[in-house]
């Protein structure tokens, strides 16, 4: 069966929703790493050395596990998007590329067309 050409409100391609609600958590988590090693350091300062290289480790860990996890469902949406539009491409003829409202006085039909 035909892939429909038309497509209409409710035929839309997949929700960004997720991928931005996971996006921003990454950046969140990102920004939380500093302050997390001033709050470690501070801790180890005080005493807890053990709590405050366990603090460091896991905002770490949370961050890069955010960002692998964003990015991943960000190539994933961008494979669904891709698959689920139809980008058709099509070659372009000379008198296509001709404007009517080029007045320069020169006669460019033909003229070659090349791509620098």
């Amino acid at each position: 069966m035909a892939r429909q050409t038309i497509r209409y409100d409710g035929d839309r391609g997949p929700s960004a929703k997720p991928l931005i609600v996971l996006t921003v958590l990454a950046v969140l988590l990102l920004v939380a790493v500093p302050i997390s090693i001033l709050v470690a350091l501070f801790m180890i300062v005080f005493g807890h050395v053990t709590g405050g290289f366990a603090v460091i480790g896991v905002t770490l860990l949370a961050a890069i596990v955010s960002v692998v996890v964003a990015g991943a469902s960000g190539i994933r949406h961008l494979q669904k998007i891709v698959e689920y539009k139809s980008f058709r491409v099509v070659q372009l003829g000379r008198r296509e590329y001709h404007y009517e409202g080029d007045n320069c006085g020169h006669d460019h039909s033909n003229d070659e067309i090349r791509i620098v």
